[in-house]
């Protein structure tokens, strides 16, 4: 069985990400009438820039949020980022998750194309799938199922994979649940991520687990991944990767 994480492992969405969590305060309905090239062009650089540091250690959509504070520029470390994000009431935090979320929906119910081409796959990933057809591959991904599958038809891919665990914040559960369901042990599940934290979790089961280093990762992140021997796979070895 093979399990393949989605944003930073089987496609490329910084744009989408950082534009949907700068305007997550914003009225989607209201937003999503905008050419989403104008929106993008009309982030800041500073955001941008703030957004790029985050994005190397967040996991969910929440984690995002810490990009919105001026603050983000001096994340070094996990600590930083947790304790940028601590800052932020629970209400507040659920609020900008939930407009982000509504942000995203609009876009992709309003401007299907422009937003599907903000979402680049990565070299290796189209035959991956197609070489693992019909043998149970899954994707368990914090991003929603919906628009994992809209992007997934939008590349003639949707009928490579039978099943999209999304807005998953527990990758370990969802992989043992996976397995379960196919009656197979852990040890039969190949699992690729590229958060050093998901890929840690889910070896911990049993499982083979693979950190994409063509994903998002920082220095502290590859410390802990020599300290724990976690097995790393790279871009060129994706075509070819056997589950």
């Amino acid at each position: 069985m093979l399990v393949l994480d989605f944003d930073g492992v089987i496609a490329d969405a910084f744009l989408e990400c950082a534009l949907v969590t700068y305007y997550a305060e914003h009225n989607p309905e209201q937003l999503a009438v905008r050419p989403v090239r104008e929106l993008a062009d009309a982030l800041p650089k500073s955001f941008l820039d703030r957004f790029r540091t985050v994005r190397k250690y967040a996991r969910l959509l929440e984690d995002f949020m810490a990009a919105r504070d001026p603050a983000a520029e001096a994340i070094r470390s996990t600590a930083d980022h947790e304790a940028l994000l601590a800052r932020l009431p629970p209400r507040k935090l659920a609020a900008l998750v939930s407009g982000a979320s509504a942000v995203r929906a609009a876009l992709r119910t309003v401007q299907p194309g422009p937003w599907l081409d903000m979402h680049t796959l990565y070299p290796g990933v189209h035959d991956l799938l197609h070489r693992h057809r019909g043998r149970g591959t899954s994707i368990v991904t914090a991003k929603d199922a919906a628009s994992v599958w809209e992007i997934l038809a939008h590349h003639r891919l949707e009928n490579t994979v039978v099943e999209v665990v999304g807005d998953c914040s527990d990758k370990r559960s969802a992989v043992l649940a996976l397995a379960a369901a196919d009656g197979l042990p852990n040890d039969a599940v190949t699992f690729v991520d590229d958060h050093i934290t998901n890929a840690l979790a889910v070896r911990d089961t049993g499982a083979r687990s693979l950190w994409a280093w063509w994903g998002y990762h920082t220095d502290e992140h590859i410390e802990r991944a020599v300290a724990r021997g976690q097995r790393r796979i790279y871009l060129p070895e994706l075509a070819a990767l056997t589950a």
